[in-house]
């Protein structure tokens, strides 16, 4: 499976959740979201310390795979045989995150720590009060295998995976962490935070010193116990990044200058959002792409962005809440199903108001995105409820299909509506009026990542 395809591109037909998402409508919603975040934002990567650490650890491994002069022992070097390569960079990846997480770890008690998004702290913790591991004294091992692992897939759930793809769109490296000449420019900037940022340049001095006496050990696969990393490291790692806070206080104006986050449609959602920093509730994503939607600095083809996602998203929910009518009996008709619908104010014509123009949007999906829109498109047009129940069921079984698992739900030979799963409770009507949403394209992911970058709560 090609992992980048997987992080960049949301498709569930690569591997799809049984609890969540029934109605396969995220690959639809998440490419509106990502026309506008750019995959600087996703569920995965939303957090300033995390993606600061991440570039980081690669600015010291770029350097050290360029450096002419650099030498493996020749033990590691059987391991190794170049240092350009996605092995190798790995290994120094998983290396420092690990040595990351174990300081951070030593010094959680300390004033100002949040270990809170220290990925792997769990299992970090739980190793250091092994007996068997240290109990207080891990040890690190350089390597690529699971061996090295703190977290089970840690090239994929670590740091360096879960902000790969930002990195990658960006223009900071290729998937294959292979740098181009047009990187130049980034790397120069990123290299100008390193050497601005006292804690961050003094880390950086001696975290190369210390990689370069772990590459030289005469073993395939050299092994660091904690303890004998020097001090300077591991409590520049806490004084550098003791808190996303802490880390936006430094490289909010690097960020802002690279992601471009605070520019176009993005910008908008942005200034929103730092608008509210401080404030006692968070808005809903609804009331914040309305409030976005009316920004004098939007151009026609910005603000297009936002309105797709407004036009878009109360077709997406109405569908989702009748799918949910579907799931709370064990057992129901289809007629009941709709009498049910009704008590809700809907019938079949809220579907077909709802997708009205919405064909327009096609243009903008590719592959299963595209191929599922259609079809609710086309199911939204039906004459009436029970016609449009029914393909909605036929259509969830296309999406489970996809996946390679079992609908949630049958229809018997004699009409009645089967659960093969436990039944949903009702919604509350008040909570689903006509025009609300379900979906929050990454606005929440994007609030986490400007309360670490603005320094507060947004």
């Amino acid at each position: 499976m090609d992992l980048n395809q997987f992080l960049t591109e949301y498709d569930d037909s690569l591997g799809g959740d049984l609890n969540v998402d029934p109605l396969g409508l995220q690959v639809i919603w998440s490419a509106f979201g990502q026309d506008i975040f750019r995959y600087r934002v996703s569920s995965i990567s939303n957090d300033v310390r995390n993606y600061t650490l991440n570039l980081f650890h690669h600015c010291l491994i770029k350097d050290l795979v360029e450096d002419e002069r650099l030498r493996l022992s020749p033990q590691l070097g059987k391991t190794f045989e170049r240092l350009d390569t996605l092995s190798f960079k790995t290994a120094c990846l998983i290396y420092l995150e690990n040595l990351f997480t174990y300081s951070m770890i030593a010094h959680q008690d300390d004033a100002g720590v949040d270990t809170g998004g220290v990925l792997g702290s769990a299992k970090a913790r739980k190793r250091w009060g092994n007996k068997s591991e240290g109990a207080g004294n891990p040890s690190l091992l350089f390597g690529d295998t699971d061996k090295s692992y703190i977290l089970v897939r840690q090239p994929l759930l670590g740091v360096s995976g879960r902000y790969k793809t930002p990195l990658v769109q960006m223009g900071f490296f290729d998937k294959n962490y292979h740098y181009s000449p047009q990187s130049a420019p980034l790397w120069k900037q990123a290299h100008a935070l390193i050497k601005q940022v006292r804690p961050l340049s003094l880390l950086y001095r001696a975290l190369r010193g210390h990689m370069e006496e772990v590459l030289s050990q005469p073993s395939k696969a050299p092994q660091v116990a904690f303890n004998q990393v020097p001090a300077a490291i591991k409590s520049g790692y806490v004084e550098a990044y003791k808190s996303p806070a802490r880390v936006g206080s430094y490289a909010r104006e690097f960020w802002l200058g690279v992601t471009h986050l605070d520019r176009g449609a993005a910008g908008a959602l942005y200034r929103v959002l730092a608008s509210a920093i401080g404030g006692s509730s968070k808005a809903k994503p609804q009331t914040i792409f309305t409030e976005a939607q009316v920004d004098s600095a939007l151009s026609e083809q910005e603000r297009r962005q936002i309105d797709r996602v407004r036009q878009l998203e109360p077709f997406l929910a109405e569908l989702d809440l009748l799918f949910t009518l579907m799931l709370v009996n064990k057992q129901q008709t289809l007629d009941q199903v709709a009498a049910l619908w009704a008590k809700y104010g809907r019938g079949p014509q809220v579907l077909r108001d709802t997708a009205t123009d919405l064909e327009a949007l096609l243009s903008q999906l590719s592959g299963t995105g595209k191929r599922r829109l259609q079809q609710l498109l086309k199911l939204a047009h039906l004459i009436d409820a029970k016609s449009q129940l029914h393909q909605l069921l036929t259509y969830h079984n296309g999406v489970m299909q996809d996946r390679g698992q079992s609908p949630w739900l049958r229809l018997s030979a004699d009409g009645t509506l089967k659960l093969d799963v436990r039944s949903r409770r009702e919604p509350d009507p008040e909570d689903r009026p006509r025009g609300h949403w379900v979906n929050h394209y990454y606005i929440p992911q994007f609030q986490n990542l400007l309360q670490g970058l603005l320094g507060g709560a947004a």
